[in-house]
């Protein structure tokens, strides 16, 4: 697949893939691309690559100062073409994707400081799952701005027409109070000053600003609020015929799956393909593009569960799901009934307004598939290849490695970790109990092998994309080994062998979206070279397994 393929494979957004991005920009594939097939002036592509530069340099020597500031990260970066396109502050490919408008790239309203900003507080919408707190949570990005740097924002703030060019005309206004503020690291409070702390940031509010950060965080809720309105607004009419299409759809297909509003509530179930009544209930307030959409999502899962179905020598001797199955997710293997279901309530999805997120329904088809392809897995279609013994020899290989780079790390985050690492390894060797915790993945890695020949490319870009993130906020520096062991394994997704993705650049991308470099590489965790090793080994143990072709008859075969 070709790079643009897939990056301008979704309505009015573009993806720039975060392999081709570094600290100075776009790399030379990717200019080129921006320039030749999406018409970019060559002023728009250095107002990314100094905006860029600017995030990295200044985010980083602030990470380097101060634990209370994230390490920069040179995410995929998604391009909006208008404010209706996108609901407003989605994640895109899980948190893997910087979001801009249009407008933050044009060299005519926008500026190096307005992009790097939008950057900043990406950083910090992620980390924290918040949005109207991020630029209060920021402050210190302007504690060495000079005055022509926080003129240059101002501007460019209040020409912009994003749809919560509001919040940034508010910081904006909040700039000269903002550098006042005092760090309890990088500017701490003078003695005796009366002053107030903003949890898990280091800011100090000094007593005469105390009514400022609640006023910016008000206005920046304002500006969401009135930004998500809008998108809402653009979506919403009155059409009854996407859903009386849906439903005469349902009646007469009869699609292979269920759908619910809750764990326990279905509304449609393919057992009784007429009885519509309480999904037309569900749908009675949904935006008419949902409705089409959700008809699309419905029509992919059941495409995608009959070529799977199809394939398989005795469909009948699929396992039943398991009973404690976790049942959410963009779509889940039904504990009940061994079909597919789609949740129209899916947390986080909105599926009831607007239209999907960009890569959704790409998204959507490869879930299907993983989640049919682990019933396989489980049925033991996806064996060893290779004796015992060498199977044994494999393993102990991994373990050894894992041992090396536990003997390798930096002594004192090895302490911080000792307890976690004794708890996981039980009594056996160390890198003995990390392989064992390693392998408990493999069920996935053979899932993966089922499903990726099935799904569309850029059903397998996105699961990729998808599943590669940072990890740097959900484990703890105690549980430095668990969150190893996380990304050793999902590195997997992107190694030719998985045959998921495209991208020559593998490690590029992974240390791109997830930080790994910094937070493990450079930290002293876990040297290159013991990653290779460790990957190496991995991979060798991946490698031990095939799909039985006689049991699944995979495309192309």
């Amino acid at each position: 697949m070709r790079l643009g393929d897939y990056c301008r494979g979704e309505p009015r957004f573009l993806l720039l893939p975060g392999e081709h991005l570094g600290p100075a920009g776009p790399d030379d594939e990717l200019t080129a691309f921006l320039e030749r097939d999406c018409g970019w002036s060559r002023e728009r592509v250095e107002l990314l690559g100094a905006s860029l530069a600017l995030y990295w340099n200044r985010s980083r020597d602030l990470a380097r100062s101060t634990r209370t500031w994230p390490s920069p990260r040179l995410r995929n970066v998604g391009v909006v073409a208008d404010g209706s396109a996108l609901r407003p502050y989605a994640q895109v490919l899980n948190t893997s994707t910087s979001m801009l408008h249009d407008c933050d790239l044009d060299p005519a309203l926008s500026c190096p400081e307005l992009v790097a900003y939008l950057l900043v507080l990406g950083d910090w919408m992620s980390m924290t799952g918040e949005v109207t707190q991020a630029p209060m949570r920021s402050a210190v990005w302007w504690f060495d701005a000079d005055d022509e740097m926080c003129r240059r924002f101002g501007e460019a703030a209040r020409r912009s027409t994003r749809p919560d060019a509001g919040m940034l005309a508010a910081v904006a206004d909040a700039t000269t109070w903002l550098r006042e503020l005092r760090h309890r690291r990088l500017r701490p409070a003078v003695g005796g000053v009366p002053h107030r702390e903003i949890p898990g940031t280091g800011l100090q509010v000094p007593g005469e600003l105390a009514a400022r950060p609640p006023e910016l965080v008000e206005s920046c809720r304002g500006a969401a609020v009135a930004a998500v309105e809008q998108y809402r607004s653009a979506w919403r009419s009155v059409d009854p015929g996407p859903l009386t299409a849906l439903v005469e759809w349902l009646e007469h297909a009869a699609p292979q799956l269920v759908v619910t509003t809750e764990v326990d509530t279905m509304v449609w179930d393919h057992a009784e393909p007429t009885a519509t009544g309480a999904l037309a209930e569900a749908l009675a307030d949904a935006d008419p593009v949902a409705v089409e959409a959700i008809h699309r999502d419905l029509e992919t899962i059941d495409a995608r569960s009959r070529a799977f179905l199809d394939a398989l020598c005795d469909r009948d001797a699929l396992p039943d799901p398991d009973a404690g199955l976790e049942q959410r997710g963009y779509a889940y293997m039904h504990a009940g009934s061994r079909v597919i279901a789609y949740n129209l309530l899916e947390r986080g999805m909105e599926r009831l307004a607007g239209p999907p997120l960009p890569y959704e329904r790409a998204m959507l088809g490869a879930r299907t598939l993983h989640e049919w392809a682990h019933l396989a897995g489980e049925a033991g279609w996806v064996p060893a290849v290779v004796d015992e013994a060498e199977l044994t020899s494999r393993r102990g290989a991994l373990a050894d490695a894992l041992e090396a780079a536990v003997a390798g790390c930096a002594v004192p985050l090895r302490n911080q970790a000792s307890d976690d690492l004794a708890e996981i390894a039980a009594g056996k060797p160390d890198g003995e109990a990390l392989a064992d915790l390693l392998l408990t993945r493999l069920p996935d890695y053979r899932a993966n092998l089922i499903a990726g020949p099935f799904m569309t490319e850029a059903e397998r870009e996105t699961y990729v994309r998808h599943n590669v993130r940072t990890l740097r906020y959900e484990y703890p520096p105690t549980r430095l080994w668990r969150m190893i062991v996380r990304y050793l394994y999902e590195y997997q997704y992107l190694l030719p062998q998985a045959g998921l993705t495209t991208t020559k650049q593998a490690y590029a991308y992974f240390i791109a979206v997830t930080g790994f470099d910094v937070d493990v590489i450079e930290t002293g965790a876990l040297g290159e070279e013991r990653f290779d090793a460790v990957t190496e080994a991995l991979s060798s143990v991946c490698g031990a397994y095939a799909v039985d072709p006689v049991r699944i008859t995979l495309p192309g075969s």
